[in-house]
């Protein structure tokens, strides 16, 4: 079945090569989902997010010639996602977090989010992250950029790529605790009206 869809993509592909309307339409339809999400995570905005997915489409669509391989669509309008949303968060003059440097042993530091964390929290709470460590956070952890590349798509330094993770992954940490902690003593409120 996988290899059917694959077939399908791929003749897709070639269809928007010859400039087939319907066939944009069709690999638009599959694919606008996953790139909302990614134009969501990076941008925090969803009427951000909204344009950088009309651009990077309109984008694709304008140099798939230059896509030499079908399989790699994908990535390849994956990589235009993330940079139309750093060129809209540069354009609207988003400020980047600035952090004082830490030595990269640091980044070991920090351990991993709870499994047990309600995935849509996690999900509203790296929205509310500063720009810079969203993106930071975003590119690394969620799409597996690494830092160096992190570092050239946002003009950073790799050591500030890292640095913006590692303290992106602190704030998120306290953000996911805070929350739990309210969690918590929301039901010891519920509970003790429900004795009362």
């Amino acid at each position: 079945m996988k290899i059917s869809n694959q077939k399908k993509e791929a003749s897709l592909i070639r269809q928007c090569k010859k400039k087939d309307k319907v066939a944009q339409y069709q690999l638009y339809r599959l694919y606008v989902k996953a790139m909302f999400n990614i134009a969501v995570r990076m941008t925090g905005n969803k009427e951000t997010a909204e344009d950088v997915l009309q651009e990077a489409f309109i984008k694709a669509f304008a140099e798939i010639d230059k896509l030499k391989d079908e399989k790699a669509f994908s990535g390849w309008l994956k990589r235009i996602v993330i940079n139309r949303s750093i060129d809209a968060m540069r354009k609207e003059k988003y400020t980047r977090l600035n952090i004082e440097t830490f030595s990269e042993q640091h980044e070991e530091i920090a351990e991993d989010i709870d499994e047990a964390t309600d995935p849509e929290l996690v999900h509203q709470l790296i929205k509310k992250l500063p720009d810079g460590a969203r993106q930071v956070l975003v590119m690394h952890a969620l799409e597996g950029y690494k830092h160096v590349e992190i570092g050239i798509q946002l003009g950073i330094s790799e050591s500030t790529a890292k640095t913006q993770f590692f303290r992106a992954k602190q704030l998120l940490k306290k953000m996911i605790k805070n929350a739990a902690d309210e969690n918590e003593i929301g039901r010891i409120s519920e509970g003790e009206k429900m004795e009362a």
